[in-house]
């Protein structure tokens, strides 16, 4: 591997694992040191800015993500129930090889790329779980479906932390899959 591009791997370990402890707004120069850059701009020689930086954090992770879950979606019933759609989610975020990457996602929340969801494995899954919503009200299946990815970060992110602080796989993907269920199926409040 060419010096350059094990530089800008670096910068993307580094920032994934900063991002993930100390927020999205650590410093540039932070990264740069962390990475075994001499250079403080060497952030930006590789990346134009910061979300520049962040999407291509996203971009590295979410290509092999979109194909096992492409490939799952493939092998799940049409009509399946929203237990195998969650799966579909939430698994391939267990095979990530980063100690850090869903306490990135959720530090970095409202700063991820909104188009990359468009046309990927992802967005079908999000349709498909929005029909599986018992309401027939578009409203509640919109909320819902927003607070899906949110949940799933935050459930994710407590599942890494905990695996890092105690050296042990700490947290079931399944137990997580019967949560976002459980949120998504809930029966609607009836009107006072």
């Amino acid at each position: 591997m060419r010096r350059g591009e094990q530089a800008r791997i670096a910068i993307l370990d580094a920032a994934e694992q900063l991002i993930a402890q100390r927020g999205p707004q650590v410093p540039l120069r932070d990264i740069a040191l962390a990475a075994g850059q001499r250079n403080n701009s060497a952030v930006n020689y590789y990346f134009r800015n910061r979300q520049d930086l962040i999407d291509a954090i996203v971009r590295r992770r979410l290509e092999p993500m979109e194909r096992e879950r492409v490939e799952m979606l493939t092998a799940v019933d049409p009509d399946a129930d929203v237990h195998a759609l969650l799966r579909v989610l939430v698994f391939p975020f267990t095979t990530v090889e980063s100690d850090y990457y869903a306490r990135f996602l959720q530090a970095a929340l409202l700063q991820l790329p909104t188009d990359s969801a468009s046309g990927s494995a992802w967005r079908d899954v999000l349709d498909r779980l929005a029909h599986a919503i018992p309401t027939t009200d578009r409203q509640t299946r919109r909320r819902r479906i927003a607070a899906i990815g949110t949940t799933m970060f935050a459930l994710l992110a407590e599942r890494e932390r905990a695996s890092h602080d105690s050296g042990t796989g700490v947290g079931d993907p399944d137990e997580i899959v019967s949560m976002l269920a459980a949120m998504l199926t809930a029966p609607l409040p009836i009107p006072a």
